[in-house]
């Protein structure tokens, strides 16, 4: 029986003039709630560039898949190896092209088979970390939802136990001095909690803490976006072939 196509809701677009691909990007993709098209200008200056960096001639290379990877972090591998490719200036375009071909076609099966690839493209194959950046874009993305959820919890909590939540009125100084992510946090609960008749006076440590605690995944959850996106638009070089 074939493998049934997903219906995806949106084309992520790259190579594009200004493009970027984001965590969010990755997630939709590896998922299979939208599709991946690539930009023609950067096709086009693929076609006219990869020559010039070829110093070698091609020759068949098979890409190998990590075996330990889920199906969603397989597609936001390939994602990202192709993201990596488009940036690198010195790939052909038969293969970006291919592995986009397999991220929309939908298949269980991502194998890319034998591809015709030069020296250089494995160099880029082999220093992209395309299987981290994979992986760290989907987790950058549910650990932002999973911070939102967080706070809602806790909210709840705090009414299920009657807490006294005097201890959200924090506010930013200005100086310097406060942690604007557990201000945050604050600002958020108060938010959620506005009107509430379950609250009380009950001095409850956890509820106190929740700023803290939730602030600091806050800042960790920001750290990774960051350096996530950084990574998944840096440009792939290729080097030393390490691969068999």
């Amino acid at each position: 029986m074939a493998d049934k196509k997903p219906k995806a809701s949106s084309v992520i677009t790259l190579g594009g003039k200004g493009s970027s691909l984001s965590a969010a990007s990755v997630f939709a993709i590896a998922n299979g709630l939208a599709q991946v098209r690539i930009d023609s200008s950067i096709l086009d200056k693929l076609k006219s560039s990869s020559s010039s960096y070829r110093k070698s001639p091609p020759f068949k290379f098979h890409i190998p898949i990590p075996k330990i990877l889920t199906f969603e972090e397989s597609r936001a591998f390939l994602l990202a190896l192709l993201n990596k490719l488009l940036l690198s200036g010195s790939a052909s375009t038969v293969l970006p092209v291919l592995i986009s071909n397999v991220l929309n076609a939908g298949s269980k099966n991502l194998d890319l088979g034998e591809v015709e690839v030069s020296a250089e493209e494995v160099g880029i194959l082999d220093k992209s970390c395309a299987c981290l950046y994979g992986i760290c874009g989907i987790l950058d993305y549910e650990s932002s939802a999973l911070s939102t959820i967080a706070d809602v919890v806790a909210a709840m909590s705090s009414e299920a136990s009657k807490a006294d939540v005097g201890a959200l009125n924090l506010m930013d100084s200005g100086d310097g001095l406060s942690v604007k992510d557990e201000v945050g946090v604050a600002s958020d609960l108060k938010v959620l909690l506005n009107g509430s008749k379950l609250v009380g006076k009950v001095e409850v440590d956890a509820v106190s803490e929740i700023p803290k605690i939730h602030g600091s995944l806050r800042e960790v959850v920001r750290m990774v976006l960051l350096r996530t996106r950084v990574e998944l638009n840096s440009g792939g070089k290729s080097g030393e072939i390490r691969w068999g």
